[in-house]
């Protein structure tokens, strides 16, 4: 029986999103590439078949208030670990187990490494009251989409900088994920939700923990191995290019994905649409 006191927390509030596109790309790298980034945060990388995980989170979404309206394209550079004082206590899972959401305690979560963001009032909430490390930036991207159903594959280019993109300009990463590429297994569905996360933030001059739970209303489509398999998915799937942008992110995703490590699994969500228009031509003139 535990001799320890009930921790005191201090409830943040919610954010509720008008809508959500989210497409969580998973890698296997070694523990020691991640340990440096998670020094002195009270958090232990998680260590699914010997290895750590990191993923990279791009966000398409929307956000409404009373005097509102926000749209924000994002990236979150995660790696997946837990708090240091329920260290011992940690589900063992392999890779596969995790993304099909296996981990019912929910001890595993992100920890947001960099948030690269396009909307300067969600850097500064997501900076200040909520402990992410999140910078202005600008991105270049092709996605699918209801609007836009030919594009079937995904492509993401990240800057350093929010000014207006220019031909062969340096750039933190480009990603490529292409879900029909041969050898991908059939997607699955993953009751991956809610998504765990964590931050620091200081206050009054000393570093606190951050928790966060993102509940999704609505199931990932998934693509990975079955969860006994160890397979990374294949080579065609997803294509991941550090750039040489002069950025911090730069030199940490440099450390992490030296040696390019393979993907492991690709989680998608995508709310529904919450209403539709249809046009009609009326072929006779007027008259």
């Amino acid at each position: 029986m535990s001799s320890k006191a009930p921790q005191k927390t201090t409830p943040l509030g919610n954010f509720n999103y008008g809508s959500l596109q989210s497409l969580m790309v998973f890698f296997s790298v070694p523990t020691k590439v991640v340990r440096p980034l998670l020094e002195g945060t009270g958090l232990e990388p998680g260590v699914f078949g010997g290895k750590a995980l990191v993923n990279l989170n791009f966000e398409r979404y929307a956000g409404f208030g009373s005097s509102y309206s926000s749209y924000v394209d994002e990236v979150e550079f995660n790696v997946v670990g837990f708090p240091s004082f329920r260290a011992g206590t940690e589900p063992k899972l392999t890779v596969g187990q995790y993304l099909a959401g296996d981990d019912q305690s929910k001890t595993y979560g992100n920890y947001r490494i960099n948030v690269p963001c396009d909307n300067k009032p969600a850097v500064d909430a997501g900076s200040t009251k909520y402990g992410e490390i999140k910078f202005l930036t600008a991105f270049d991207f092709k996605v699918p989409d209801v609007n836009d159903p030919a594009v079937q594959s995904w492509w993401v280019r990240c800057y350093a900088t929010p000014t207006a993109p220019k031909s062969q300009r340096p750039y933190i990463f480009d990603l490529k994920v292409n879900t029909d590429a041969k050898g991908v297994p059939a997607p699955s569905i993953s009751a991956f939700s809610p998504v765990p996360a964590y931050a620091n933030l200081t206050v009054k001059g000393k570093k606190h923990m951050i928790t966060s739970a993102r509940v999704i209303f609505g199931v990932f489509r998934s693509w990975f191995h079955p969860p006994d398999a160890k397979k990374p998915l294949p080579a065609g799937a997803v294509k991941l290019s550090v750039g040489t942008a002069k950025n911090v992110m730069q030199r940490e995703m440099a450390a992490v994905f030296k040696g390019t490590p393979p993907a492991v699994g690709v989680l998608l969500y995508e709310s529904q649409p919450a209403a539709s228009s249809g046009h009609t031509l009326l072929n006779e003139p007027i008259r």
